[in-house]
């Protein structure tokens, strides 16, 4: 037969002792009432810093957002790998880029600006082109039928000069740099030629001739070359800017084409002196 351990109290089977029970009930009041754990509302919990918010209420607060990176967020990075403010779909996914801004509206005024700019760049270039190259031309001319009259004049010089020294200096005759070409020359033509580089000292520059008669120079022409069509020719009596005149006997005025030569003009008084 048991006993109570506490009182040494006779107990029957399966009884209680009456001493432990009030102790038990003692102790149970004594005890600290079990506090309540106080429920997470997670709705006020923030989500991860500088994420969007991602998914609906769950559990009380938003699901977080997958991390790809095995669960983890990047580390100083948004929850996904992208620019910073980049925006993301509803499941996570990056967005395509946005559009870029079309840039056709400078296209738009700067062809039509272009255009209007060429189209006056070539006016003015048709204007302006033809002036350009006659002043050229013109200014060429001018400058060759100089050096016809400075020829003419240093040779009438130098034909005084032999005229006082008794040379017979009459007749109808061609002296001209090319000795070869020189026609009919009463006189000694190495002497005449050095009293005409006397006179102009860049004669020997210049291919020239010069008609003669009575002791005195009539007609003179030069030019670069004997047989360069593009090469400008000079002549005294001249033809102004509009080119080279012809030799005439009779003084009419005469104007050589543009495609002669001073050959072409030399072979011409040629044949009015013969």
């Amino acid at each position: 037969m048991p006993y109570c351990t506490n009182c040494g109290k006779k107990l029957e089977d399966g009884e209680v002792c009456s001493c432990t029970a009030q102790t038990q009930e003692a102790a149970v009041q004594n005890e600290p009432p079990v506090q309540q754990a106080q429920q997470v509302n997670t709705n006020d919990q923030q989500p991860y810093s500088g994420a969007p918010q991602y998914g609906q209420p769950y559990n009380g607060g938003m699901q977080p957002p997958p991390y790809p990176n095995n669960g983890q967020p990047y580390p100083n990075q948004y929850p996904y790998p992208g620019p910073q403010g980049y925006q993301y779909a509803y499941d996570g996914q990056m967005l395509p880029p946005p559009p870029k801004k079309s840039k056709a509206w400078i296209l738009a005024i700067v062809i039509p600006l272009g255009i209007v700019a060429l189209m006056i760049i070539v006016i003015l270039a048709a204007i302006f082109v033809p002036a350009m190259l006659g002043y050229t031309k013109k200014s060429k001319q001018s400058t060759m039928n100089s050096r016809a009259s400075t020829i003419f004049k240093a040779a009438n010089t130098a034909m005084v000069e032999l005229d006082e020294e008794g040379a017979k200096v009459d007749g109808v005759y061609i002296i001209s740099s090319d000795q070869t070409r020189n026609t009919a020359v009463p006189f000694d033509i190495k002497e005449f030629y050095e009293l005409e580089a006397r006179y102009y000292d860049e004669i020997n520059e210049y291919d020239y001739f010069i008609v003669f008669n009575k002791g005195c120079a009539v007609y003179s022409a030069v030019s670069d070359s004997w047989d360069d069509k593009k090469s400008y020719i000079g002549s005294y009596p001249s033809g102004g800017t509009s080119g080279a005149r012809l030799y005439s006997p009779d003084g009419s005025a005469e104007t050589a084409d543009d495609r002669d030569t001073l050959a072409d003009l030399y072979r011409d008084a040629l044949n009015k002196v013969r």
